[in-house]
């Protein structure tokens, strides 16, 4: 017996009268219970019940255990692990409970999700939808291996408390609880446990159980208190934002000196609104929170944030300001009656024709001359800096720098050396205010990280590195943004150098037979991947001959016509063989770890790419040497399939190589039946492929190395959403396979062959009825009796 259920007994004397107490000691899976396995796979090592789904095809592998249920209360605790990230595709669920007539409701606990976390759903017999009934905190399971104990109780007959324990935990975390209409009570029911692999399988891929106790009462649950006893403030450790950074425009990332516990978490945006989704990154220090709505270039918002604590309880709150450098041009190149800061040295370190002497360029925007006695300056979250007793005609430039150092400014600017100005600007990056005489704030800004010897400057559209040949342009106009650089990527960077002027440069690969526009095409992409996952960009070869990719480079068209920052393909290892596929991604995890992978050759993992805004954005493929477009799409979220309303891990298919990339016709969704996604292999909505316009489905099949059914479809479109049940003989649906799945031109779905109640339907004949329907109008009913084996 292991030492951790002897503890528990010392907490919970009385579990000795459990009905089920499962510490699979072996050597078989029933030498305790009578488990029935309805999936072979199953096995127990290590004191622990364990399933290998390794290299395995997806599917759905059930083992059950028939218990009794309690007319009042009862009580379930149970261990899982993980030797992987569980995911919305990879997880676990157990069936443990169902009302009787004429309620019928089924409650199952699914723990995995893309969120991280574990929640509790429940599921009426006579739906075909489950609903869930507490959504658990986030971030808890995102590690490459997870261990979590789960407890949930039953009270009074009428309220279900769902509560968790990981193991770095002393006590149990309240999870949720709600309430349970039932009208009548089932005599017994099955415990169920699933294990569900729906994506791509990959080595040492291990789920285990142990410790399963079902009680017929309920045992107390120690909670971790809300507040500590004892707890000084100075056992309280201080938590603060490290660095505000804009993923895309609807996308910011939080990162914090220490692990974040979000589940109290107020994050909000000025004129947008409170945060639709925030995700946890894997070492809990990053946030990354998104919005449905998208932020405007150039604009400049307010970031809010509370309830955001460290495991020793420090609250992170407050406000930053920043200016969005994504989204669509906002022409807002100054606000009529304030002084705007408007260039920023913080890296003097390179520079030659002007002095090696870090600035911040003031400009009036008022319309007359304003004076700046009382006015201050604000670094960061130091004391105010009194800017002094000078004033600044309309349209003026204002310098401010350190006393003593010397500064080069440009005819009319106004040079203001401060005493106290800061002794070094951070070259990661600082949030700074400009405050009137008053205290109001009149301008606030949050630089992004400094390049040496090259300025921030403020333009129409946001800001800019300076391409002024000085490297800034102090006391004077600032440089024409015309061929400005991203602010999210280091312009400075070696690894991502731009396309020299020089078409011969002979750092660019040049081949005997460079590539031709068309000959290769972007083929898919996915701009908005799960938390966890990876944006990826998916090239297809129609030519009829091998193709090297070292030549080319990927970049995203700005909104002024020009290319961004240019990402060279040269370290691609190998060519791309006609009618092949070739996947680009920053994260090979982050792609295998959400979608089946039929080739993983076909992936190519790369240090660096464009970043795809989640709405819409234009790539282009293009031979460095000379700019040559080779393809070219300006994608977008609407281009999606209408059925598809959470487009979050979704990928955009292209339909059919050989037509127009730009025809938005010729995009859409990835089929649900592919896992949203088809990354280094033929997309799921490829061109007609159902010969005459021929449309069918097939009733599900066995699958014995699977341990489920399939159901196989071909047809003659993509577009498809299918709904697909199966009744018994006597007309009682019993089963759902498909709720408004979008399918592909041709594939499979798998189902268990779990009813609606979570126990495997019995052998025997059955009807299967499926629909399917398009959204041009076209709807096609199927029916037909097969047999459960």
């Amino acid at each position: 017996m292991k030492q951790f259920i002897l503890f528990l007994f010392v907490l919970l004397p009385f579990c000795v009268t459990s009905q089920v107490n499962e510490t699979f000691d072996g050597p078989e899976i029933d030498s305790a219970n009578p488990w029935r396995e309805d999936s072979a796979g199953f096995f127990v090592k290590d004191g622990r019940l364990q399933f290998d789904a390794s290299r395995r095809v997806k599917g759905i592998h059930t083992i059950k255990l028939d218990i009794p249920y309690n007319v009042d209360s009862m009580e379930w605790m149970f261990d899982v692990s993980f030797s992987y990230k569980p995911t919305n595709n990879n997880n676990v669920r157990v069936f443990v409970y169902a009302t009787g007539e004429p309620t019928n409701v089924a409650y199952f606990i699914q723990v995995g999700h893309n969120e991280g976390n574990v929640s509790l759903y429940s599921w009426p017999l006579s739906s075909s939808d489950s609903q869930r009934e507490i959504k658990g905190r986030g971030g808890i399971l995102t590690k490459e291996s997870n261990n979590i104990r789960v407890k949930l109780t039953l009270e009074n007959n009428s309220k279900l408390v769902l509560y968790t324990r990981l193991d770095t935990e002393s006590c149990f975390y309240k999870e949720g609880e709600c309430k349970v209409v039932s009208l009548g009570i089932r005599k017994g029911g099955v415990l169920n446990l699933q294990c569900r692999y729906m994506a791509a399988s990959k080595d040492n891929m291990i789920t285990s159980f142990d410790n399963i106790i079902i009680s017929d009462h309920v045992t107390s649950t120690p909670l971790e208190p809300e507040e500590k006893p004892g707890t000084s403030d100075e056992d309280v450790k201080t938590l603060s934002l490290q660095d505000l950074e804009q993923e895309s425009a609807t996308e910011l990332l939080m990162v914090f000196d220490d692990p974040v516990d979000p589940a109290q978490y107020q994050i909000s945006l000025s004129e947008i609104g409170d945060a639709d989704d925030v995700y946890i990154s894997e070492d809990e220090k990053v946030l990354k929170v998104a919005w449905n709505e998208a932020m405007l270039k150039g604009k400049t918002y307010t970031l809010s944030y509370s309830g955001i604590f460290n495991k020793s309880g420090g609250e992170c709150k407050g406000d930053t300001t920043f200016i969005s450098a994504y989204g669509e041009d906002k022409q807002e190149p100054g606000r009529s009656g304030t002084l705007l800061i408007n260039e920023i040295m913080a890296d003097a370190v390179g520079l030659k024709e002007l002095e090696k002497t870090e600035y911040i360029e003031l400009y009036n925007a008022s319309g007359k001359e304003l004076s700046l006695k009382g006015w201050q300056l604000i670094y960061g979250k130091e004391k105010p800096k009194t800017i002094g007793n000078v004033s600044v005609p309309a349209a003026g430039y204002l310098v401010l720098y350190r006393s003593g150092r010397e500064i080069n400014i440009d005819d009319g600017g106004i040079a203001v050396p401060m005493d106290n100005f800061p002794s070094q600007l951070a070259n990661a990056g600082k949030e700074l205010q400009l405050w009137d005489a008053s205290g109001k704030v009149v301008d606030k800004v949050t630089y992004a990280k400094a390049t040496s010897g090259k300025s921030w400057e403020r333009s129409a559209s946001g800001w800019h590195l300076s391409v002024d040949p000085r490297g800034g342009t102090p006391g004077s106009v600032n440089s024409s943004p015309g061929n400005e650089e991203e602010p999210p990527v280091d312009p400075a960077d070696p690894d991502e150098p731009d396309v020299p002027d020089n078409p011969a440069d002979p750092d660019i690969p040049v081949t005997a037979d460079p590539v031709q526009p068309g000959e290769i095409v972007i083929n898919e992409l996915l701009p908005d991947p799960y938390a966890g996952g990876s944006e990826y960009i998916e090239l297809y070869n129609r030519s009829d001959h091998p193709l090297s990719l070292s030549a080319l480079s990927v970049a995203i068209r700005k909104s002024d016509g020009t290319l961004g920052t240019r990402y060279p393909l040269a370290s691609v290892p190998r060519n791309l063989t006609a009618k092949s596929y070739l996947l680009l991604t920053k994260s090979l995890e982050g792609v295998a770890s959400f979608y089946d992978i039929s080739d993983p050759s076909a992936l190519c993992g790369m240090a660096k790419l464009p970043i795809l805004a989640n709405t819409s954005s234009t790539l282009v493929l293009f031979r460095a040497a000379d700019e040559t477009v080779i393809d070219e799409v300006a994608y977008s979220s609407k281009w999606h399939a209408h059925s598809v309303k959470n487009k979050k891990g979704v990928a955009l298919e292209r339909i059919d190589p050989d037509a127009a990339t730009q025809n938005p016709a010729n995009w859409t969704s990835a089929s649900e039946t592919a896992g949203y996604g088809t990354p280094g292999y033929r997309n799921s909505q490829y061109k007609n492929v159902s010969p005459g316009g021929a449309t069918g489905i097939e009733p599900p099949v066995w699958i014995e190395e699977s341990g489920s059914y399939t159901v196989s479809y071909l047809l003659d479109r993509p577009g498809y959403n299918c709904r697909a049940f199966v009744f018994n003989t006597s007309g009682l649906r019993v089963a759902e396979i498909a709720n408004h799945e979008l399918l592909g031109t041709s594939g499979e779905i798998t189902w268990s062959g779990i009813a609606s109640n979570g126990s495997p339907l019995q052998t025997g004949v059955y009807i299967f009825y499926a629909e399917i329907y398009h959204p041009e109008g076209t709807v096609k009913r199927f029916k037909k009796a097969f047999l459960i084996r």
